[in-house]
């Protein structure tokens, strides 16, 4: 065996090491509004939410707009059926009383889910009451947490939510907020954001897609913020013949990693 081929050897060795270790690293995170199962075309099909995520496979979902047992969903758990069909634990994370049961936002997770909290984010207008939900998940011994909301409509009532969730924030190193912010990338209240987060999703593309309404998108307004411990490693697009009728939002992928070194105990 010549030097040069012994060297050639332990090159490749190496390259496959990186890449192994690198996918081990990496994780994945979806955030999606589904409109409680409720596509575009009226049809209320959770299965075909169901499958939307599962074409991406995601370890960690965050959602909006979800039913517990209300009435319309025909008293259906959503967060655990969608946690079922997707063999991932599911956390509800409730933002008002609606229909004999709740409405709010929702935790999926491949990895173990070590605690979950709700802060309020209702204002003292007469508007939907809205919430922020904040996570610790175990990712592989690494604990990283993340937030979940959904904003309100008026650009005011969003001022006062985003004050709030940026006070309940905690480690910016290791801190992922996701949702459906009803804001545009040009409005005060992003910027505001942006000034403690960065935008994932713009990390990867300076024109990033649009998210809503789904089966003609015009506006962004879905967004995955990263705190300074994570890096990004692409936006994870994805295609599915459903994507564009399973919700009025069309969903947003996001490929990353936790750069802060890990502390044994």
């Amino acid at each position: 065996m010549t030097r040069s081929f012994f060297i050639s050897v332990l090159l490749l060795a190496s390259i496959i090491l990186c890449n192994c270790s690198a996918q081990i690293d990496s994780h994945s995170i979806m955030t999606y509004n589904i409109r409680h199962g409720v596509g575009m075309d009226g049809v209320l099909d959770l299965e075909r939410t169901a499958r939307v995520i599962s074409a991406a496979n995601p370890d960690i979902v965050i959602l909006n707009e979800v039913d517990e047992g209300t009435t319309r969903s025909f008293g259906v758990h959503q967060a655990d059926s969608l946690g079922s069909l997707l063999e991932l634990f599911a956390v509800f994370g409730r933002s008002i009383e609606y229909g004999g049961g709740q409405y709010g936002n929702a935790l999926l997770s491949r990895y173990p889910i070590v605690d979950f909290r709700i802060v309020d984010l209702s204002t003292d207008s007469l508007l939907e009451g809205r919430s922020v939900f904040l996570s610790r998940i175990d990712i592989r011994g690494d604990t990283l947490t993340f937030m979940g909301t959904h904003l309100g409509l008026s650009a005011e009532e969003r001022r006062v939510q985003v004050e709030r969730i940026i006070k309940v924030m905690p480690d910016l190193d290791r801190l992922i907020l996701a949702g459906d912010f009803n804001f545009e990338s040009d409005s005060d209240n992003y910027i505001r954001l942006t000034k403690y987060m960065r935008d994932g999703i713009k990390k990867t593309s300076s024109t990033p897609l649009a998210t809503f309404p789904a089966d003609k998108p015009e506006r962004r307004i879905d967004y995955i913020f990263i705190g300074r411990g994570i890096s990004v490693i692409n936006s994870g697009e994805f295609k599915h013949p459903e994507i564009s009728t399973a919700s009025d939002h069309r969903p947003q992928l996001l490929h990353f990693r936790s750069s802060i070194p890990r502390v044994n105990p």
